[in-house]
């Protein structure tokens, strides 16, 4: 009997510690899921990618997004879906190629920042670019919308300059008092915006920066440093038709290149006080992307043959974007930070900018299917990524680039497809037209790009409204 009754107690006492020991793992399972992250989309615009950190060996013009990227994942090869800005934003807000050259926002898709707003995120978007206009529907979702006038101070007489207040540590000036060309000013406000927003509220912030777009500040100049090669008189070596130019030509293309750097300088500078205010700010972690919507010739390869002619001492000015699909103006850096990205990782493979909006919303856990970008070596990257410039489209390889002219334009000017070799480790890499060469593999990308035009793609020449028209005006697209 006393045998019988230590077994019972014994099976009791085993039956309470398995119970014990099962309710650790019982509660594990049973907590409450971590709060969503707060998603950050910082758009430098006209950014492009080697003229930063984010590609190896680039110059040390991004030392904070250098440093604050170590904490993630960082792309060297994002390609934007157009050259320009309105169809490229419609693309990356949208999650899906351009499918007109002149594309706005798509009506038939839910935009960004209206997936957020139905999780319950606080959504503010803050813009510097005109074009981003509310009434082309970019302001979609947005709890608020603001964007900055244009006040660029290279076009400001002194007594403008001085009449229009500086951006002030802990300062937000009303969105009247804001200039486009001013970081400092706009990264204050999103400060506030954001620090303005119920801690028990996720919030999403787009802030669209414009520095790196003409026109340029002058003072900025002096914070880049000369680089022989690129910003340095060096004996014609500025780029590959630099022979040809004078000393007046060279000073220009010279001026240009190191106010460019100056000004990316500037924008890294106000980023690194955006980064420092997060944390002090929202008690929740921060998901943000770093990265622009398009990128900037800068004089490394001629226009297009068919361009119109443009003033100045290069007869050129400086839309070396938007025109051209050359890499300069289609690559462009992209840095990834946060809750479930990997930390001191590098992407060297092309990756598509349309496919950010999935992995922000699949990271924040609100995406379901769809196509994220590689966070892992072994996660798959898109073999081939289309988009378009003002003037034709693109279909981009790990090594080639087929780029095909609009149908006006190649029955007006002669023109015909081409065959790009391309590079990963520099951007001016396509100097030489190889369709000829490589008749197979050009006519297989033919083939691939002919099927993607059937199926999404409207190569019809939309009109630009008349508001639209200009603001590109304003930006120095359309004289």
């Amino acid at each position: 009997m006393r045998s019988s009754c230590h077994a019972v107690s014994e099976s009791i006492t085993d039956w309470w510690r398995r119970l014990l020991f099962a309710l650790p793992l019982a509660c594990a399972s049973c907590a409450p899921a971590p709060p969503p992250p707060d998603v950050v989309l910082v758009i430098v615009d006209t950014l492009r990618a080697d003229r930063t950190s984010a590609m190896p060996g680039g110059p040390d013009t991004t030392p904070h997004l250098a440093a604050w990227a170590k904490d993630g994942v960082v792309y060297s090869q994002a390609v934007a879906a157009a050259s320009w800005t309105l169809p490229s934003m419609a693309s990356m807000l949208a999650g899906k190629p351009v499918s007109r050259n002149r594309s706005a926002a798509f009506s038939d898709e839910p935009m960004l920042a209206e997936r957020f707003a139905a999780a319950g995120y606080r959504t503010l978007g803050l813009v510097a670019n005109p074009l981003l206009a509310q009434d082309n529907g970019f302001a979609r979702g947005f709890d608020s919308y603001d964007v900055a006038p244009a006040f660029p101070r290279a076009r400001q007489s002194p007594g403008e300059e001085a009449a229009r207040p500086r951006a002030r540590p802990g300062v937000a000036p009303s969105i009247h008092d804001l200039r486009a060309w001013d970081a400092e000013a706009l990264v204050n406000r999103a400060i506030e915006e954001i620090a303005a927003v119920p801690d028990e509220t996720p919030v999403f912030l787009y802030l669209h920066l414009m520095d790196p777009h003409v026109p340029y500040d002058s003072a900025n100049e002096q914070l880049a440093r000369p680089e022989l090669g690129w910003s340095r008189d060096d004996g014609g070596g500025l780029v590959a038709w630099a022979d040809g130019l004078d000393k007046q030509q060279t000073a220009v293309l010279i001026g240009w290149r190191r106010s460019y750097d100056g000004q990316v300088l500037f924008t890294d500078r106000a980023l690194g006080r955006l980064f420092e205010n997060l944390a002090q700010i929202r008690s929740r972690p921060a998901l943000v992307a770093v990265t622009s919507d398009h990128g900037e010739g800068l004089f490394s390869h001629r226009r297009n043959p068919d361009s119109p002619p443009h003033d100045g001492p290069l007869g050129e000015g400086y839309r070396d974007h938007g025109e051209q699909v050359y890499e300069e103006a289609i690559r462009v850096p992209m840095w990834l930070v946060g809750p479930g990205v990997p930390a001191g990782r590098s992407e060297d493979r092309p990756v598509a900018l349309y496919d950010l909006a999935h992995t922000l919303l699949s990271l924040a856990g609100l995406a379901e299917g769809g196509r994220s970008l590689p966070l892992d070596a072994g996660d798959p990257a898109p073999s081939e990524i289309f988009g378009c410039g003002t003037r034709g489209w693109f279909l981009r390889t790990a090594q080639r680039k087929l780029v095909v002219p609009s149908t006006m334009r190649a029955e007006k000017h002669g023109l015909r497809p081409r065959l790009f070799a391309v590079s990963g480790e520099r951007l001016s890499a396509e100097t030489e037209d190889l369709s000829t060469r490589e008749a197979q593999p050009m006519h297989e990308l033919m083939q691939h790009w002919e099927r993607w035009v059937s199926e999404l793609a409207d190569q019809t020449e939309t009109p630009v409204d008349p508001a639209t028209l200009e603001r590109m005006r304003a930006l120095g697209y359309v004289r």
